[in-house]
């Protein structure tokens, strides 16, 4: 089993918290690894155990692993929008997520919530996540498949009929 971070190591992605849980949790479950992907991760050094850094991927690679992983973390302390959690979900992943920026706005329930920057709530949300995927899995399905084009354009042409109306 893996669980799955697909982010570039910037700052606000908190890779070392992340890598801190991830160890925690893999005391009690040596079985488990960490994937990560993205561009630029040979700059946070030497990986450590059970984490897996396969840099950038192509498209379908990415998919694969969503459909593959036991669940996403994804312990940003930013996000303007969240692609990565929204892919997970509607590939039928679980997924464990910081409570920053706007991700309770586009998991809503579909998600367990952790502070990003506390290393034991990280920890408890994938022991969390591991244990009880199911719920998450149907919510996250139905809620990813809220998020499509043509529902984007209606938001959209909606912000726009309200500020053309002010």
């Amino acid at each position: 089993a893996f669980l799955l971070y697909p982010a570039n190591p910037w700052p606000h992605k908190t890779h070392e918290r992340l890598f801190e849980a991830f160890a925690r949790v893999r005391r009690a479950r040596p079985e488990l690894r960490l994937i990560l992907t993205g561009t630029g991760l040979k700059q946070l050094g030497r990986m450590p155990e059970g984490v897996r850094s396969l840099g950038r991927v192509p498209r379908e690679e990415l998919v694969r692993l969503y459909r593959t992983a036991a669940a996403l973390v994804f312990p940003s302390l930013y996000e303007g929008f969240g692609q990565p959690p929204l892919e997970a979900m509607a590939s039928g992943t679980p997924v464990a997520v910081s409570r920053a920026g706007s991700l309770p706005e586009v998991c809503g329930d579909a998600a367990l919530y952790f502070e990003p920057t506390s290393v034991d709530e990280i920890a408890e949300a994938i022991v969390a996540v591991l244990e009880r995927p199911d719920h998450l899995v149907a919510r996250g399905l139905e809620r990813a498949s809220r998020f499509t084009w043509e529902a984007t354009a209606r938001r959209h042409d909606e912000v726009y009929r309200a500020l053309a109306a002010a």
